[in-house]
Parts: C-alpha cells; sequence; structure tokens
C-alpha cells in the first residue's frame, strides 16, 4: 500500500474517532500489510454490532480487507 493509503485510512480514524470517542472508544491504525488494515479498537465499540468502523472503511477504502482486533476495557 502507498503513502496515499495509510493517509485515507488515518483520515477514515480520524473521523470515525469523534464518534467513538462519545462512547468511550478509540480506534487506531496497527499497521498495514499490502491490502489488509489491521485496527485496535479500545472501549465499549471494539464488540458493538453496527458496524461503523466497517462500513466507513468500505465506503471510502472499497479495496482493502480490514482486520479489527478487539479491546474491551
Amino acid at each position: 500500500m502507498s503513502n496515499d493509503t495509510e493517509a485515507l485510512v488515518r483520515e477514515v480514524l480520524h473521523n470515525l474517532n469523534w464518534l467513538l470517542d462519545a462512547h468511550d472508544s478509540s480506534a487506531e491504525l496497527i499497521k498495514i500489510e499490502g491490502n489488509t488494515v489491521y485496527i485496535l479498537c479500545k472501549g465499549q465499540c471494539a464488540s458493538c454490532e453496527t458496524e461503523c468502523i466497517q462500513i466507513a472503511f468500505s465506503e471510502r477504502i472499497p479495496d482493502v480487507e480490514l482486520v479489527i482486533k478487539e479491546l474491551n476495557n
């Protein structure tokens, strides 16, 4: 993945974190390997069923595979 893709991933996370913060949660980039993006999701949103993180990524960067690691508080 290019630096442009990393910048886009960070932008998606930045735009999501205001929403996640309202639920005492956050998401951060762990790493990017090829077309796979690894995200660490902390807090209540880690186990939420609404999938807003997945939806945001599929809308903005549909060609990446998203892997979410969960860390529940």
